[in-house]
This record gives C-alpha cells, sequence and structure tokens, in this order.
C-alpha cells in the first residue's frame, strides 16, 4: 500500500504510533519517497498536521487507507540533501563535531565500512582507528557508539553522552 502510494502520488490517512506512545494516531500524509536504508524501510512523506516533511518507520503504521486525493511533491524536496549529514535517517539542523576512537579489536569493522559522507579515518598506534564525523544529529550516533560497548570512546562529545567515554583505548 506504501509504495503503491508513493508511486502513484496517492494521499494516505495513516494510523501511526509513534515510538514511547501508547496509542497509535490518525496522520494525513503525502507520501513523497519510500526508501530502504541500511537495511530498514522508511517513509518520507509531508505530514499535513505539522507542515512539514517527516519519516514514518512502516512497521508502526497500524494502518493506512488512500484518501482519493493526488499530491504534487513538494518541489524543495531532496532525500539526499536532507539525509547529507545525518548518520542515518535522523536530520537535524545542528553542526555536531564527533571523534571516536576505536581499540584495534574493532579497528577493522570500522575501516572496512563507508560510515558516514564525512568520514575522515586516522590509524592509531597499536592498530586502533580514529573516526571524525560531521553529523546534523545525535540521534542515531550515540546508539551506535554505544553498541561498540568498550571497543569505542568518545573523544569529542559535541554533546554525545555515553558511558564509554572515560575509558581509553
Amino acid at each position: 500500500m506504501l509504495a503503491k502510494a508513493t508511486a502513484q502520488r496517492q494521499q494516505l490517512r495513516l494510523l501511526y504510533r509513534k515510538p514511547g506512545s501508547p496509542r497509535a494516531e490518525p496522520r494525513l500524509v503525502d507520501p513523497c519517497h519510500l526508501a530502504n536504508i541500511n537495511g530498514e524501510w522508511f517513509l518520507f512523506g509531508w505530514d499535513h498536521a505539522r507542515k512539514d516533511i517527516r519519516t514514518f518507520v512502516p512497521a508502526r503504521v497500524r494502518s493506512a487507507r488512500p484518501t482519493g486525493q493526488t499530491f504534487t511533491q513538494p518541489h524543495n524536496f531532496s532525500l539526499e540533501a536532507r539525509l547529507r549529514d545525518s548518520f542515518g535517517v535522523h536530520s537535524g539542523h545542528g553542526q555536531y563535531a564527533v571523534v571516536l576512537r576505536f581499540n584495534a579489536r574493532a579497528a577493522d569493522y570500522v575501516r572496512e565500512k563507508k560510515w558516514h559522507a564525512s568520514q575522515q579515518l586516522r590509524e592509531r598506534p597499536g592498530g586502533g582507528v580514529e573516526l571524525r564525523l560531521q553529523l546534523s544529529s545525535l540521534a542515531e550516533i550515540q546508539r551506535w557508539v554505544l553498541s561498540w560497548g568498550g571497543d569505542a570512546v568518545v573523544v569529542k562529545r559535541a554533546s554525545l553522552p555515553t558511558p564509554c567515554a572515560r575509558r581509553r583505548v
């Protein structure tokens, strides 16, 4: 339903549950783009109540039905521009410099992948690596850093709290 509505520019009435909310709420959405990003699906659409492009997770959609209305995609919508400085799908309006150090055990995994367009890698003594990023939001990077456990240290936090920040690599 979401893919068809996006392709045919059909407005949808969604029953959508936001994270942390106990109940789903109605949303009137013009679905602009459906994308698989890092193995997860996301719907980017104009939310009429919020008068803004919002990101929806299809798994949180409890029901979707077409309204019978079609729409024209906003002329200023660009998924590439929206996600340019984000670490995933959460885009923000800030500018955060994040510096992370990974020990030798994690360094090979970090070197193998392009994590972000802004990334800069620096080799560290002992086989570790330092990763520098420029991000517009810290929403997703915090969870990612925590997923590395003791193999990652936040060197420059830019308001990024983590219990790993005190450990040395």
